[in-house]
């Protein structure tokens, strides 16, 4: 008898758990190029440390394409976002994920050239060749939006406009006399010109908040405040330590959707 009352209570609690709560936690990531075993490797210290901390497990998932990144949000594939808040305000726009924390500091697109090219100002760059990443990823698209405030249409202004798969292929580009001008994220130029490459920032955008950590909006309160909590404690454990280790980032501030303000009105979100 006692028997079959624990099997009722506990087939009870079954019916009654909340559905996030027998699955495992999941992690949106958006990566143009890296394969999935590389993302794994660079999040395992978070996702081990916050497994740990909330008690349920997490991993990571990656997509390629911000399109298929945002169907999947929509389709409440993820329980936490995490990437350029571009990504991150249109989810929250679209599907009702709320940023929760960031890395400190701030994003910019960055031109930048050879200093063979001879191109040192802005108004060098008239009728010169250039290249972005791709065209969904956040830096394109705050490079274009600076472009539009100044009163410059691309296509018209430059001679040609191309779009490679990563800053990497820019870089190249740039080498290989492909074009004139790249346009990356500001921190690449210390990285560059560290690495032996003569190059000189032309013209740097606007500078907006940094990768952003998002959560489900439907998930449960003490939920969402206990990977708050968790990730801006991250770096002081050993194996949230391995992911800014990895990363190169310090650790994780508060965030508020106002902090974001500024960035959906400059890209139209």
């Amino acid at each position: 008898m006692k028997k079959i009352q624990f099997m009722g209570v506990f087939l009870a609690a079954l019916i009654c758990m909340p559905a996030w709560a027998s699955d495992i936690l999941i992690i949106g990531i958006q990566d143009y190029n890296r394969s999935p075993i590389m993302v794994v490797r660079e999040y395992q210290g978070l996702t081990n440390y916050l497994s740990k901390a909330l008690k349920h497990p997490v991993r990571v998932e990656t997509v390629k394409t911000r399109d298929e990144y945002l169907k999947k949000a929509h389709a409440k594939r993820f329980a936490f976002m995490y990437g350029p808040p571009s990504m991150i305000m249109r989810a929250a726009k679209q599907s009702g994920y709320q940023p929760v924390v960031k890395i400190p500091g701030l994003l910019s697109a960055s031109f930048m050239s050879l200093a063979s090219t001879g191109i040192a100002f802005p108004e060098d760059m008239k009728g010169k060749r250039i290249g972005f990443t791709d065209k969904d990823s956040m830096i394109t698209q705050m490079a274009i939006a600076q472009l539009k405030e100044m009163k410059i249409d691309p296509e018209k202004y430059f001679k040609s406009v191309q779009y490679y798969n990563d800053v990497d292929g820019v870089l190249s580009a740039m080498k290989f006399n492909l074009i004139d001008i790249g346009v990356a994220n500001s921190g690449l130029l210390n990285v560059w010109t560290g690495k032996g490459n003569d190059v000189n920032l032309v013209l740097q955008g606007k500078g907006m908040p940094h990768l952003t950590f998002a959560v489900r909006n439907d998930l449960p309160a003490d939920i969402k405040e206990a990977v708050t909590q968790a990730l801006l404690k991250a770096h002081l454990d050993s194996e949230g330590q391995d992911y800014f280790k990895y990363s190169s980032f310090p650790n994780f501030e508060p965030a508020k959707p106002a902090d974001y303000d500024e960035l959906v009105k400059f890209l139209q979100i």
